[in-house]
């Protein structure tokens, strides 16, 4: 079966490996991402890691998952988080294209993530779902069809700037708004681990604060629903490692729904795994260049 080199850019690690057409990971590898050195040597530790790699067999392409807003014709990051100064503007496929003489695509990762959950993960075999990232924001992306929904600019599912209670949905509902609440209304400088161990244990403050962030969580889910009217919505980021979270969400989610709505769209936690970003990246590839 044919193989590709893969490689998914985080703001912190930099993962990269062997995948193969059937989206098995057959080799996988994590590194820093050292973005504060800047574009330039960030793209060099790209390079240095791909041809660090030892494919049994020549492979047909290198697909990329990376951070930042992309345009899929040519792999150009068009913007991106201050994560790696310089990144914006970088012709990041042709460079690595020109360099290993291999078709190269670049998604943005949150979109990877979309299309691995519909390969091999929690929306598999649906033709229209949506993924909702949680973590220090909230990200997402939307397939249609069975095929990505970029947006006339590639900037589809940036939901996180939507607002909410007159606040960007991603700054109270996010990760880093639970951490934030708990730390505002408690004191405590808790980190999200610590916040659920003490809502599961009795901690009655505490499970008012995370109900309240909830039910914030929710009111965005609902919204999404309401306006796209998907048939899946996959919830991706460490909270849905939680199994309880599943519960906990419907749960809060029920009442933001009309009647109508509450079985037109299953809300499912992800389960494609710490590769989807290289996985998703090779679904991306296989559309566009196979």
């Amino acid at each position: 079966m044919r193989q590709l080199l893969a490689l998914d850019v985080g703001g912190t690690q930099l993962k990269y490996g062997i995948v193969q057409e059937d989206g098995l990971v057959l080799e996988a590898h994590v590194a820093d991402t050292q973005g504060k050195d800047g574009a330039e040597a960030v793209i060099a530790r790209m390079i240095a890691a791909l041809a660090s790699l030892r494919p049994a067999q020549q492979p047909i392409g290198i697909a990329v998952s990376s951070l930042g807003l992309i345009a899929p014709q040519g792999g150009t990051i068009l913007g991106a988080a201050e994560a790696i100064p310089g990144y914006a503007g970088i012709a990041l496929g042709e460079r690595l294209a020109s360099h290993f003489g291999l078709p190269v695509t670049v998604e943005n990762d949150v979109n990877c993530v979309a299309l691995a959950e519909g390969w091999v993960g929690a929306a598999a075999g649906v033709r229209n779902y949506l993924a909702v990232a949680i973590g220090t924001g909230i990200g997402g992306g939307i397939v249609i069809n069975g095929q990505l929904y970029r947006g006339h600019k590639a900037a589809a599912g940036e939901w996180g700037y939507m607002h909410i209670d007159n606040r960007c949905w991603e700054d109270h509902a996010s990760m880093r708004g639970l951490v934030n609440l708990v730390s505002v209304r408690t004191g405590q400088q808790l980190d999200g681990r610590q916040i659920f161990a003490a809502r599961d244990a009795g901690d009655v403050m505490i499970a008012a604060l995370v109900s309240e962030w909830l039910d914030l969580l929710a009111a965005g889910i609902a919204n999404l629903i309401y306006v796209l009217n998907p048939e899946r919505v996959v919830i991706g980021g460490g909270i849905a490692n939680r199994p309880q979270f599943q519960s906990e969400l419907d749960a809060a989610l029920l009442p933001r729904l009309q009647p109508d709505f509450r079985t037109m769209s299953r809300v499912v936690l992800a389960n494609a795994g710490n590769h989807a970003g290289m996985i998703g990246a090779v679904r991306n590839w296989l559309q566009s260049c196979a």
